[in-house]
């Protein structure tokens, strides 16, 4: 018997389980998978823009929270207020510092970061040595590898030269490729790389070939391949070698700044006692009323299984993640069976419409204890709270606030299903 399941391993499922076993509460993850964290950025964005249609990144970060509140009170956000946001923050900063693994920032200021396209986007936290102004460089080098051909180092400065330019700012950015002389019998991607860079020769390898190519102004951009577990000795070795500051920015699958923030978090999570159980999915639940009794999980027996618990954390995602099913006659929440309210209309002819595509606000109804609701406004269930992208309300592709809310409402629900468990 555990005090508190959490359903879902991404970040909104792992900051919940934190949450919870700071309570000293006895905590269980499930989940199907790994969780979305291994493709995800690595960065905690808050409130890119707002209003939605609006496409300069927010300055007033502050101010626009409160407008989002006022516009739409089923906001995750708004539900759950500034002071849970204050509290989450602080908690995920406190414990990524314990992790190893610290983070910079606040959700009040946005940072403005380069993609791996080259484009400027605003940000909240990022890992503690990518925490850079961008506006202090003049000099920038946009680094590629010939063995890795998902980013292209080219493209990416004349766009970041471009955006600067428009921003009135003249910088020297140049591109180059390198080699690493590894393998090229296969592409490799940035997981591939990063292993390999945490051998002291192919470490030395690279630092030769920029060593003519940077001084110490120089900001050097690259993927995210200076190691794994051993990301700082990688990056401080280079460092040390060229004594100039390397900016490493998230790629495409596999994300390794999202692979080190899930392992680290993860790695965290089991020294404080939090049990887990991946692979293997969460087919259904046991009820009583409107309390839950106990999940069914199938093994890889085909069996199922039962685990019991005080109270439940419903993070396993939204239509993207497989938590919500689009099916003919609706969408339904598949655990639970809880139906979604359908929407008028279910898409947005235009892909690119700046109020976004209405299945991406898709998710459960709750209050402000996080409760799946129905269409009174009365709980479903007592002792289940929602979080992450099972939240409806919210669209995180078009407000840039995906691992804001998760994070939010990942730690509310792990505190309020912990508080439960009393």
């Amino acid at each position: 018997m555990y005090d508190v399941i959490v359903m879902g391993a991404g970040l909104a499922g792992l900051m919940a389980a934190a949450a919870a076993a700071e309570l000293n509460k006895k905590v269980l993850v499930v989940a199907k998978g790994r969780g979305n964290l291994y493709s995800a950025s690595g960065y905690i964005d808050f409130l890119g823009y707002y209003p939605t249609d609006c496409r300069q990144p927010l300055e007033n970060v502050v101010e626009a929270l409160e407008d989002m509140v006022n516009d739409n009170p089923q906001h995750p956000y708004a539900l759950l207020g500034k002071e849970k946001v204050d509290q989450a923050f602080d908690f995920f900063l406190k414990i990524m510092n314990r992790a190893g693994y610290s983070y910079s920032g606040s959700w009040k200021k946005n940072r403005i970061y380069p993609t791996a396209a080259g484009a400027l986007a605003p940000t909240s936290l990022v890992p503690q040595r990518s925490c850079l102004d961008l506006a202090s460089y003049q000099e920038i080098l946009v680094v590629g590898f010939r063995e890795m051909l998902d980013f292209y180092p080219f493209y990416a400065a004349d766009n970041l030269r471009e955006q600067f330019y428009q921003q009135g700012e003249k910088k020297l950015i140049r591109a180059a490729w390198l080699d690493l002389g590894l393998s090229k019998e296969r592409e490799l991607n940035s997981y591939d790389l990063a292993v390999a860079l945490e051998d002291e020769a192919v470490r030395f390898r690279l630092a030769e070939q920029l060593r003519v190519k940077v001084s110490e102004n120089t900001l050097v951009i690259l993927p995210a391949v200076l190691g794994i577990r051993k990301w700082a000795r990688v990056q401080g070795d280079l460092e040390r070698m060229l004594a100039c500051t390397f900016l490493e920015i998230p790629t495409l699958p596999p994300s390794v700044t999202g692979m080190r923030l899930a392992e680290s978090l993860m790695e965290y999570l089991e020294q404080r006692g939090v049990e887990f159980q991946l692979g293997y999915p969460v087919t259904g639940a046991l009820q009583e009323g409107k309390k839950c009794t106990g999940i069914k999980i199938e093994t890889a027996s085909g069996r199922v299984q039962v685990k019991r618990a005080q109270s439940y954390v419903l993070a396993t995602g939204g239509i993207l993640g497989g938590g919500l099913k689009v099916k003919p006659g609706g969408i339904t929440e598949e655990i639970f069976q809880i139906k979604i309210e359908m929407l008028q209309e279910m898409s947005n002819q235009d892909f690119f419409a700046p109020q976004g595509q209405p299945l991406s606000r898709t998710g459960i109804r709750v209050n402000g204890l996080l409760q799946p609701v129905g269409a009174q406004g009365e709980p479903l269930l007592t002792n289940v709270f929602a979080a992450g992208k099972n939240l409806t309300g919210y669209d995180p592709f078009v407000e840039k606030s995906g691992n804001g809310v998760a994070l939010v409402s990942g730690c509310a629900a792990g505190w309020l299903a912990g508080k439960g468990a009393l």
